[in-house]
């Protein structure tokens, strides 16, 4: 029984510290992603997944990237990566800590060489090894049979460029499965002196776990005096247990953050503010210019704020009233006058307000990512501006002239611009 658990183990160890996994994986995430792109998200454009057939939205193609399976694909994807890199980690570390001087010939790279002769030994020996050292390197010698043997390395820490760059893609799939996870983005429309619970905001992904409101204290369009838009403001205060515990006017690219929960500035809309009386009682409604509608309770009814100019000196909005099927009244108000609603209520234009769009959105992954964005950047640097520079050399006779003589070899990766023309700078001073 043991040693068919070791096979199996052994099996799918196999499998995912093959390269083939990694690209067949790579290729159907990337195949995914861009069904992704072509077929609308729930995520970023609602109204367009809604219109996406109900087939495909069964099958779950309108929240891919937050669907289970491919959370589970990307979690594949990340066995894989670790796995590839816990069998590199072992050479890797030998190779820039702990080099080895070839024993023989047959550990001298053929495809950039060179042979150099000398009358005496020991000078053709402290010759390479001043040049060696002059030029950066960290020689590593040997003394096998009476042969003097040495590796010597410069920017010995490039080794590790495309293991850091490997790690750096497993911690930014975490940070994306944590924030997938854990996260959530959602949207609000509201206006001024609107308080909303944060558990009664849109949301489309994820679910909110924090249980505090939010108060839009004033919207501003703010238009610079030559009549360009300075930018969208909105003063937001974060109400817990009945006490405003943080206050902050954010704008587009300046959003606001609490307890994880950042809110972003979106969208403008100017509105308009009444006070509606019925029944012998009266409250107030905002309506959004050109969005959303008043119901009146107990009736079919909806009230729509159809278009409005808002001025400096006076305002006139334009309304319409409208049941189940058709247009029933259409009336034009400035601030101050009132309109009776189909003899079911009275409602009157106080004054205009403003609408703000927030987008908001948590996530707890996002720090992972930023260091998986870190890590990448430096495997980068490290891979192709810290390229290491491996150089192996031998001394031994040479059994046709009997003089002593260096055979030199330099390492090629698969990056090997460069490596010849310093090879051949080195020789060249040790021939001299």
């Amino acid at each position: 029984m043991s040693n068919r658990s070791d096979g199996l183990i052994e099996k799918i160890w196999d499998i995912f510290s093959s390269m083939k996994t990694g690209l067949v994986l790579l290729g159907v995430v990337a195949l995914v992603s861009g069904i992704g792109t072509l077929i609308p998200q729930e995520s970023l454009d609602p109204e367009g997944a809604r219109a996406v057939a109900e087939i495909w939205r069964t099958l779950g193609f309108t929240r891919i990237y937050s669907s289970p399976w491919f959370q589970f694909l990307l979690g594949l994807l990340c066995i894989n990566l670790i796995v590839c890199s816990v069998q590199r980690f072992g050479g890797i570390y030998k190779l820039t800590f702990h080099p080895k001087a070839p024993k023989d010939n047959s550990g001298i790279p053929q495809k950039i060489s060179a042979k150099l002769s000398g009358e005496n030994e020991d000078v053709l020996k402290k010759r390479t090894q001043e040049v060696l050292k002059k030029k950066g390197f960290r020689i590593t010698e040997s003394a096998n049979e009476g042969k003097w043997s040495f590796t010597a390395q410069k920017h010995r820490m490039g080794n590790w460029g495309s293991f850091i760059t490997h790690i750096s893609f497993v911690i930014l799939i975490i940070g994306a499965l944590i924030g997938s996870i854990s996260g959530f983005k959602g949207y609000m429309m509201a206006g001024e002196g609107s308080v909303i619970p944060i558990q009664e905001i849109d949301i489309y992904k994820g679910q909110v776990k924090e249980n505090f409101m939010v108060k839009i204290n004033s919207v501003e369009d703010r238009i610079l005096a030559n009549g360009e838009r300075d930018n969208w403001y909105t003063d937001l205060s974060i109400i817990e247990s009945g006490t405003e515990v943080h206050r902050q006017s954010i704008s587009v690219n300046h959003p606001l953050t609490y307890k994880g929960i950042t809110f972003y500035q979106t969208s403008y809309a100017p509105g308009a503010l009444f006070t509606v009386e019925m029944d012998g009682k009266t409250f107030p409604v905002a309506l959004q210019n050109g969005g959303g509608y008043f119901n009146a309770p107990g009736t079919n009814l909806y009230l729509v704020l159809a278009a409005m100019k808002a001025g400096p000196q006076e305002s006139v909005i334009l309304y319409q009233v409208f049941d189940e099927n058709k247009q029933l009244e259409m009336g034009q108000l400035i601030p101050g006058e009132s309109a009776n609603i189909q003899d079911a209520y009275t409602i009157t234009f106080d004054k205009a307000t403003a609408f703000t769009g927030l987008q908001v959105k948590a996530d707890p992954g996002v720090w992972v990512v930023w260091l998986g964005c870190a890590l990448l950047m430096v495997g980068l640097l490290l891979s192709f501006y810290w390229r290491p520079v491996r150089i192996a050399g031998i001394l031994e006779p040479d059994l046709d002239t009997q003089k002593p003589s260096l055979v030199l070899g330099a390492y090629t990766g698969k990056l090997n611009m460069g490596v010849k023309e310093e090879f051949d700078r080195i020789a060249a001073e040790i021939r001299e």
